[in-house]
């Protein structure tokens, strides 16, 4: 029989919807609001017990001490974890997801959702699982409007690096990339992003595979990497040799306040013409131009 973890915490006053989202990005099949005092609001999320359990934990008390340089208070937040027997959720987690407008062009929907799409949208279907990428995230929203400003002339190769649900992959072949590769070092994200670009139609121009950067031999015209500063920082060198000249490059999971720090270790290696960097709910994303 099937059980489920029940992960409840209280989190400060007005970060329950950022953290409600976190936790849906990290597969989580429902969110509740549960109890609450002057603290704080309490948030349960449920995930189906299949062995990832503490890979989730692990990413979200990464997630919640790099909301302490915002929310000091959080640092105070206590993780509580249940185990839960099987229970019917085939519908009832249905009404956690919805559809959402990342921009004005682009509108990301689970399967059983219609919307009727204005002509100049496109839609993009996907299935919540255990892959980062629902469209709920703000970094996600900045790195599809990156996206939009940069593949304006279509026609352009994109690798996806940590593609996750495969939803950044998708969107650039939607806004006219010509091919895109999407890797992730974690093969049930890979599989979940393979569905999703076949769900999409578009598997004529994505192709996901398990696997690091080093593994791909080839540059691109744009480079996409929604993962977090640690590894940023660290796979600086990688990026760079995948993207071509004139190419560019998207970094965001990055906070507010390490936007200075990372956009300076890239600029430093004197390989960028400029950078612009976007921001939204506490996060950034920043878009570099090579010589």
């Amino acid at each position: 029989m099937k059980r489920w973890l029940g992960i409840t915490l209280l989190v400060p006053e007005g970060m329950e919807e950022a953290v409600s989202n976190f936790l849906i990005e990290q597969g989580a099949t429902g969110i509740e609001e549960v109890g609450g005092d002057v603290k704080g609001q309490g948030v349960r999320a449920y995930f189906q017990e299949d062995g990832r359990e503490k890979r989730v934990l692990r990413g979200l008390r990464r997630y919640l001490k790099a909301l302490q340089t915002i929310v000091p208070a959080i640092s105070q937040t206590r993780i509580e974890t249940a185990s839960i027997p099987e229970q019917d959720w085939s519908e009832n987690w249905k009404r956690f997801f919805k559809p959402v407008q990342v921009t004005s062009r682009v509108v990301v929907k689970p399967p059983w959702s219609r919307i009727r799409l204005r002509k100049d949208q496109i839609s993009i279907e996907i299935n919540p699982g255990m892959a980062f990428g629902t469209g709920n995230h703000a970094t996600t929203k900045l790195c599809v409007k990156a996206l939009e400003r940069c593949l304006w002339r279509g026609g352009l190769s994109v690798l996806d690096v940590g593609t996750g649900s495969g939803i950044l992959s998708i969107a650039a072949a939607k806004l006219g990339a010509r091919m895109v590769c999407g890797i992730d070092i974690d093969g049930a994200a890979a599989e979940n992003a393979r569905e999703n670009v076949k769900r999409n139609g578009v598997s004529d121009i994505v192709r996901t595979r398990k696997g690091r950067i080093g593994d791909i031999q080839k540059r691109f015209d744009v480079v996409v990497a929604n993962i977090d500063q640690k590894n940023l920082k660290r796979m600086r060198w990688p990026l760079i040799r995948h993207l071509e000249s004139q190419g560019f490059l998207i970094l965001s999971g990055i906070l507010e306040g390490e936007v200075v720090r990372l956009r300076q270790h890239y600029l430093e290696t004197n390989h960028f013409r400029w950078a612009k960097v976007m921001h939204k709910d506490g996060w950034a994303c920043i878009t570099l131009r090579k010589k």
